[in-house]
């Protein structure tokens, strides 16, 4: 006998789909990987969710509620210095912690938050 198992999708799932969909609504390419599928990444950052969009060259990479937003510096140097623009996705209520980890670095940051069962986004902020 099967037995039909549903996995909950996470804060992580939603948040990717979501900017899936921006990119669809505007019908843009972009593909969603791990960032080591990306670039040479860390092993404690390459399992870390990233929407890549080659027409923009933009990496949005969604951070869930255990990353450490500074384990992402040296992947967001590295980009950068392939001219790729870096976009971190970190929940509200880690924007502040993501703000002081993150000074200095080429990202921008974008705070979400999850109400009425869809996601949220904030705007665009300079760590």
């Amino acid at each position: 006998m099967a037995v039909a198992v549903q996995e909950s999708a996470t804060n992580v799932d939603s948040v990717t789909e979501a900017v899936l969909d921006v990119y669809r609504s505007r019908v843009e390419e972009a593909s969603q990987m791990a960032l080591a599928e990306f670039i040479d990444a860390p092993k404690a950052v390459g399992a870390t969710r990233a929407v890549v969009s080659s027409q923009e060259r933009l990496v949005e990479i969604v951070l869930d509620d255990e990353s450490d937003p500074d384990s992402l510096i040296d992947a967001a140097w590295v980009l950068n210095g392939r001219s790729w623009a870096v976009n971190i996705l970190v929940g509200l209520d880690r924007l502040g912690e993501a703000h002081t980890a993150l000074r200095g670095t080429p990202v921008t940051l974008q705070g979400w938050w999850i109400a009425d069962d869809a996601v949220h986004f904030a705007g665009y902020e300079r760590p």
